[in-house]
């Protein structure tokens, strides 16, 4: 990663933007959420999701193929 991407990568996102970057819906999001395959935290009533943790899950996610 350039000293550029890295300066642009957000700490954390709100539930849409979350849903937006792994490329699926909020409900999907919420679903994992609750089944504890993605972590949320909370900041005044919102939930938010960190970088982090977005590719952590997107990493643990088989490959294409190999199911």
């Amino acid at each position: 990663m350039t000293a550029r991407a890295a300066a642009k990568t957000r700490i954390r996102y709100s539930k849409a933007e979350a849903a937006e970057q792994l490329g699926i819906s909020v409900r999907t999001l919420d679903k994992l959420r609750a089944d504890g395959k993605i972590v949320g935290r909370l900041d005044g009533g919102r939930v938010f999701f960190d970088h982090e943790h977005l590719l952590g899950y997107a990493r643990s996610c088989a490959p294409e193929g190999t199911e």
